[in-house]
């Protein structure tokens, strides 16, 4: 029984401090966007708007850094500014980083450092176009995260 609620709802509970959020909504209540189920390697995507432009990005928890794809902004890849982000255990590669603009459904992450790197690769391995991934660090802006896999939303609670 455990493990089927387990497949229909994935909840995850963030602790803030006292930092002052980096990013704006139209209310104080909670927000939900829909998600979309890939049934490529069980990915769960979000669609976005990224610097004014639409975008499909992979929720990745594991990822500490939200990662825009270098078609969403203007740099130079690669550049003496480099970081690399091999020390992972997931995605791997090298980019720079820059300031973006997300909108998460109600949500908008105002100039935000993110990491910018190339994601064709990326895209043809999982057979469907990605143009980031948004990290723990836009969740953990927010006191209570719940991907509700069922109902296909995410929940976002200030």
């Amino acid at each position: 029984m455990l493990e089927k609620a387990s497949k229909c709802l994935l909840a995850v509970v963030l602790s803030i401090g006292s930092a002052t959020p980096s990013f704006s909504q139209a209310s104080d209540h909670q927000s939900e966007i829909p998600i979309e189920h890939s049934s490529v390697f069980g990915l769960i995507l979000v669609r976005i708007v990224a610097n004014g432009r639409p975008a499909v990005f992979i929720v990745d928890t594991a990822s500490s850094r939200t990662i825009l794809s270098a078609g969403l902004i203007d740099v130079r890849l690669p550049s003496a500014t480099s970081v690399s982000t091999s020390k992972g255990s997931g995605f791997q590669g090298t980019g720079v980083l820059a300031k973006a603009t997300l909108k998460v459904g109600p949500i908008t992450w105002h100039e935000h450092t993110v990491v910018v790197m190339e994601m064709r690769e990326l895209s043809r391995s999982l057979g469907q176009h990605v143009d980031g991934l948004l990290g723990i660090d836009f969740f953990t802006e927010f006191k209570v995260v719940v991907i509700d896999l069922k109902n296909r939303k995410l929940i976002l609670k200030p």
